[in-house]
């Protein structure tokens, strides 16, 4: 028989505070695994956005070309692109290192809530309010842009171009994944907010400490 870890265990809801029905404290997996996934998460969408801006292979050339002119060294345009991105090199290497690191974590997640439980309710339920509905679907969605995200990323990195016209669909499909990552940031950020504005406040404490916070009066 499998056992399973107490601090995997699935906790009940139930009210913190007299007259309070807010949901239980998260699990420790649950916590834990949230912000190994949202650091990760982050640290990934910052390195796309330096190789999209600041760090642009473009842009990095330039910066080449210009500080070398200042030694009476010229490069080609073509050098000095293959200049740019040696440079960036080691911070795109560490965004490869990091999706290694997030497709364990989202592995480890599908494990947890199928021991817990799912982490949103069934968005196709006709019980739930329209605003628990929006809600679970914006978390499915989430995961299913996150599981295409990292298997297009590890197909580019591990196939590679074997399959030209397979590798264009995948990188294609791979470089939208920030338009999601973002809108889901701003989706995700915003909700929090009106929830501790509303009636269910205390949800960042319960992810921070697993306890939640007194009810403002």
């Amino acid at each position: 028989m499998l056992h399973i870890p107490h601090f995997m265990k699935r906790k009940p809801t139930f009210k913190n505070y007299p007259g309070d029905s807010r949901p239980a404290s998260f699990t420790l997996a649950h916590r834990i695994l949230h912000w190994l996934i949202a650091f990760t998460f982050v640290f990934i969408i910052v390195t796309v956005l330096l190789r999209m801006g600041w760090m642009n292979k473009d842009h990095m050339a330039a910066l080449a070309s210009v500080s070398l002119h200042g030694r009476r060294v010229s490069l080609s345009r073509e050098d000095a692109i293959a200049v740019g991105r040696a440079i960036r090199k080691p911070m795109w290497d560490m965004h490869i290192y990091a999706g290694y690191i997030l497709i364990a974590l989202y592995g480890i997640r599908l494990v947890i809530m199928r021991i817990e439980g799912p982490v949103f309710k069934n968005p196709f339920s006709r019980k739930l309010s329209r605003k628990e509905r929006f809600k679970s679907a914006i978390y499915l969605v989430f995961y299913i842009c996150l599981g295409i995200s990292l298997f297009t990323g590890a197909y580019i990195n591990f196939i590679g171009k074997r399959y030209p016209g397979t590798y264009a669909v995948m990188k294609a499909v791979h470089v939208q994944s920030l338009y999601y990552a973002l809108a889901f940031i701003f989706l995700h950020v915003g909700g929090l907010i009106l929830a501790e504005l509303g009636p269910d406040q205390g949800i960042i404490s319960r992810m921070v400490h697993g306890k939640p916070a007194a009810p403002r009066s």
